[in-house]
């Protein structure tokens, strides 16, 4: 039976909704993009993973138990913690993208984590307070945020040494600490991952209405209440991405400066 206010879609439907598939296929093969397999994959993984996932909510929902839905938000952040480390280059060793995995994963978790429990927990406060769809739903687009914010600021952070490591160097052998000598790369980096945030509540309900609120008000929620917790969401994520930035950047920074102050340049990288 389909939600209140929403429209049932059958199989045919699915479907007819794979036609504008075939036409980005058609459009790779004419133009020989050599991306018709990664479509294909693409496009049955997605379904297939969206398809297990569905089954796998109904029975959290269905189950509601604490250390399930615990067990299920640890998973999230390991996946998106994984996926993340994909994202940064220069890790040329398996050494380097585990070191590197375990700061996404504490970053991404502590961001989104953190942040989702003052939510639910303060904010929302629904009834049960461990109510399994509200905290895995909220806590999915908040650990997606994390994931990103964290992602980008790791990688705007290396490529920052990387560039002003002469900079960095000099500031050192003239008696600044570590926090003095990067305060510009740090600035940068934090920016890298906190900008999106940002422009995303810039052109909020202008350029495009949300995803949590589009799929609120197709499910027959008053737009008013959608807005109210789409605001909510957008306002953590800009705390998810401040709290991301900052883990991440002090547990990467031990990578590259000893406890003397000393700058390695290499040393996350190597064997």
């Amino acid at each position: 039976m389909a939600v209140s206010g929403s429209n049932e879609i059958s199989i045919f439907q699915m479907g007819l909704g794979l036609l504008p598939v075939l036409i980005a296929l058609f459009l790779s093969i004419k133009h020989r993009l050599g991306l018709t397999k990664s479509l294909i994959i693409g496009v049955a993984r997605g379904t297939v993973q969206l398809v297990a996932v569905s089954y796998i909510l109904l029975w959290i929902f269905k189950e509601n138990n604490p250390w399930v839905i615990c067990a299920f938000l640890i998973f999230m952040v390991a996946a998106a913690s994984q996926a993340a480390v994909k994202r940064i280059t220069g890790l040329n060793t398996k050494k380097a993208k585990r070191i590197y995995q375990r700061i996404l994963f504490v970053s991404i978790f502590l961001g989104s984590i953190c942040t989702l429990g003052y939510l639910q927990f303060v904010v929302v406060r629904s009834q049960p307070l461990w109510e399994g769809r509200y905290i895995v739903s909220l806590g999915g687009m908040l650990v997606a945020q994390a994931m990103n914010a964290a992602s980008l600021v790791i990688e705007r952070y290396r490529s920052e040494l990387e560039l002003r490591a002469d900079e960095i160097e000099t500031l050192l052998a003239m008696g600044a600490n570590v926090e003095q000598a990067t305060a510009r790369t740090v600035r940068a980096a934090s920016a890298a991952a906190m900008l999106p945030a940002i422009n995303m509540l810039m052109v909020l309900g202008i350029v495009a209405l949300p995803g949590m609120m589009s799929g609120q008000i197709l499910a027959g929620v008053n737009p008013l209440l959608a807005v109210r917790y789409q605001l909510l969401i957008c306002f953590c994520i800009a705390a998810v991405a401040a709290i991301v930035a900052y883990v991440a950047i002090k547990m990467t920074e031990r990578l590259y400066f000893t406890k003397a102050d000393q700058f390695m340049q290499i040393r996350d990288t190597d064997g």
